[in-house]
């Protein structure tokens, strides 16, 4: 179990920094993704535990197979030389020393309560919210035909009761069996009827989504897995964007604007805590409000472009959940008895016989074809080591151009001026590819570095984009602590300075995003000549595609033609032998 959980952590730990990576290389993925993704990140600290045995991939290349003796080892008549099934100990078993200890029981013990520990404290959440519940009332009839009327405008079949209650502060929908949105009865009342229809959608929202249901994944991970702080980002992560996906599903479903919407989150103020098998639509953090309020304003990417990078990256993530493992490929194994049936007579002789030293291994082949080409002092071709360079220098006199190769373990030297020449022949058309390699290879260059130049400055407005939206964010949580003195003003005189306040940063949120919107246009501006150096960079690309293919072809004849003519000179004596 301590191997699984180990196992399952660490995992589970890769997962989540890859999910982690992805939300920051691709701040523009929905929030709806994002939930998706965090749900599979908490899924695979499970799975992995519960899973003991991966599947595993034999996809690596095996080992190199060697003959296997089929027949019994038997003794030759000596002790010594008989080996005994009981000395083979398997590797997977574990061997404890008589002066170590074992902690695993140890540590198994402080998880185990740890764990129950954790799920006392669910079990208590739950019974809090189960009375928080069981103590409401139920709702008007004008809110539940109000209610009715959002589940039908965003697919929902049938509305959830809903019910109110003095007792909370957030409406929140609870129940995974049988759902029931509870909405505080007196800031509910004071809101207006947008406000309660958004407030209402946003948690039948989660009743189609089915997240009670979904989130009892994370919520089981946070237990099993308490002492992982990834575990913890991992829920804490995936609550905000289900939160987020909701706002937006408000959003789309009812149109309405994003400003419209946070208004309401900041009228609902926050709501510390958390509650069991339910979700509540207050953030419970100002750092939480911010964010969402942030994502509120990130466009959704209703393209097909976009829906299928998405539905790509979840698919990776889903795949991810299954624990893997890979292998090398099985190879075949060959018996040595029928393996002597099919030795050639050569093989018969030169294998040792039995109870002789054991046959040393096979050195690699050498090399098919190594030579050196010296044309002058500044011009050498080879093909093959910097120690056959040196030893074909010693042949070479005065600067002469030469010809130096190893052929059947044999070397040989080559002075004739028109075997050379056909040796340049031969490898004129490689050299001419490679000029174009290189001419298509400092096109590819020029348009780098006209690419590098733009996104510098993508990444010098992106830095302004990334200032005023922090600014925006920190006049947000300026709003929240206004929305909060709110509802805790007690004068004529307290409310209207604080009216006043919200008019000023709302003058101050209008003129950051004017300042956003040109920048973004600023950006959109960009983007074009981008595309357009892509378009060129993969013409060039798939030239230098072509051009590899040719270069292929044509080393394999230039070395086919090179070995026709090192054989041509050895038989006609053109080629001289100094080893």
């Amino acid at each position: 179990m301590l191997t699984s959980l180990v196992r399952a952590s660490l995992e589970g730990g890769v997962l989540v920094a890859g999910i982690w990576i992805v939300g920051r290389l691709w701040p523009r993925l929905s929030a709806r993704t994002l939930a998706m993704l965090w749900w599979c990140a908490a899924a695979k600290f499970l799975l992995a535990l519960v899973w003991v045995t991966p599947i595993e991939l034999q996809i690596l290349p095996g080992p190199q197979a060697g003959p296997v003796i089929s027949s019994a080892i038997a003794s030759s008549g000596s002790g010594t030389d008989s080996i005994s099934p009981t000395s083979v100990v398997p590797p997977d078993q574990s061997v404890r020393t008589e002066k170590g200890r074992d902690w695993r029981p140890v540590l198994l013990g402080l998880w185990a309560g740890g764990v129950a520990l954790a799920m006392i404290v669910g079990i208590r959440r739950w019974r809090i919210t189960a009375d928080l519940v069981g103590r409401s009332a139920p709702a008007t009839e004008d809110t539940t035909q109000m209610a009715t009327e959002v589940a039908a405008a965003i697919g929902l079949k049938r509305a959830p009761p809903v019910r109110t209650s003095n007792d909370v502060g957030t409406p929140f929908v609870a129940g995974a069996l049988r759902p029931v949105v509870v909405v505080p009865a007196d800031r509910f009342a004071a809101l207006s009827s947008d406000e309660k229809r958004m407030a209402l959608c946003h948690e039948l929202a989660h009743v189609k989504r089915a997240d009670l249901w979904l989130g009892c994944v994370p919520a089981l991970a946070e237990r099993l897995f308490f002492f992982h702080p990834l575990v913890r980002l991992a829920a804490r992560e995936y609550a905000l964007c289900r939160e987020a996906a909701c706002d937006a599903a408000v959003i789309d479903a009812l149109d309405t604007s994003p400003r419209e919407y946070g208004r309401l989150l900041l009228a609902l103020g926050v709501t510390p805590g958390r509650m069991a098998v339910a979700a509540a639509g207050a953030p419970w953090s100002f750092s939480a409000l911010k964010r969402r309020i942030t994502m509120l304003r990130e466009p959704s990417n209703h393209s097909w472009k976009g829906r299928a990078s998405a539905a790509a990256v979840v698919a990776v993530a889903v795949a991810a959940i299954v624990p893997l493992r890979l292998s090398a490929r099985p190879q075949p194994v060959v018996d040595q008895a029928s393996q002597a049936s099919h030795r050639t007579p050569l093989e018969i002789l030169t294998t040792p016989a039995k109870g002789s030293e054991e046959p040393q291994p096979r050195e690699p082949r050498e090399r098919e074809m190594n030579y050196v080409l010296f044309l002058d002092d500044d011009h050498t071709s080879m093909s093959g080591t910097v120690r056959d360079v040196e030893t074909a220098r010693r042949h070479r006199r005065n600067g002469e151009r030469l010809l130096w190769f190893r052929q059947a373990g044999g070397e040989y030297v080559v002075r004739d001026p028109s075997v050379i020449d056909q040796v340049l022949d031969l490898w004129a058309p490689v050299n001419l590819v490679g000029e174009q390699q290189g001419k298509v290879g400092g096109r590819q260059g020029e348009l780098g570095a006209r690419q590098g130049e733009i996104g510098q400055r993508q990444g010098r407005i992106g830095a302004e984009q990334g200032i005023i939206g922090a600014k925006q964010g920190q006049i947000g949580d300026r709003q929240g602590r206004l929305a909060a003195r709110e509802l805790s003003a007690r004068t004529d005189a307290e409310r209207r300075s604080i009216e006043a306040e919200r008019q000023r940063l709302d003058a101050e949120m209008r003129e950051l995003d004017r300042q956003m919107r040109d920048v973004d246009a600023r950006m959109r501006e960009l983007e074009t000549p981008m595309r357009d150096l892509d378009d060129q960079m993969r013409v060039l690309n798939r030239e230098m595609q072509a051009l590899d293919l040719t270069m292929r072809s044509a080393v394999k004849a230039a070395e086919t033609g090179m070995q026709a003519l090192i054989d041509k000179s050895i038989a006609s004596g053109v080629a001289t032998a100094v080893k």
